[in-house]
């Protein structure tokens, strides 16, 4: 089963949300792009995982209150799984490179024909049930290398080293230790 992955600025939250009570009426399964803080690793895993099982992207973009943060990286994480993209335009503007292959849908203006068009271009729910998702990979830690582990070791008895010859020479140099 994959889902419309929605992904919104702050300041859009009663439009995002009216947009997801439609979506959802039309029959959607929709993951909003509210999980954990934003920029934290819970939240980068997350949304990862978000997108890779997303049969759609859908960005609200406000191009002329500027760009909000995190949203590169969920664009450029469903450009690079050719996740069909959309970018629904909330005000006029420019948009980042990353988004070039999207798809652009006007939202500032008309709010119904609008919705009408991005639900005939969205593949039917029915598709978006059907198709399978991918498994959900374990968070793992890449595995220590011997060698990393050596020179640990070193850093940390040089560093040994190091404080005992700078207390032996503050000694002889205050007259505790008798040369």
């Amino acid at each position: 089963m994959q889902h419309l992955y929605v992904s919104y600025p702050d300041h859009e939250y009663a439009f995002a949300h009216r947009l997801v009570d439609d979506l959802q009426a039309a029959g959607y399964v929709v993951f909003v792009d509210a999980v954990a803080a934003l920029g934290t690793m819970a939240w980068a895993a997350e949304t990862r995982h978000a997108i890779r099982a997303a049969g759609a992207v859908l960005m609200i973009l406000d191009p002329a209150r500027g760009r909000r943060v995190g949203m590169r990286h969920e664009g450029v994480l469903a450009g690079r799984r050719r996740t069909p993209t959309f970018v629904l335009r909330r005000s006029p503007g420019d948009l980042p490179r990353y988004l070039g292959r999207a798809t652009v849908l006007d939202f500032s203006a008309e709010y119904e024909g609008t919705l009408a068009e991005l639900l005939a271009r969205l593949p039917s729910p029915a598709e978006l049930l059907a198709a399978e998702a991918p498994e959900r990979r374990p968070l793992r830690r890449p595995p220590r290398r011997r060698d990393s582990r050596w020179r640990e070791r070193l850093v940390w008895a040089l560093a040994v080293v190091a404080a005992l010859t700078v207390c032996l020479l503050v000694a002889v140099a205050l007259g505790l230790v008798p040369v």
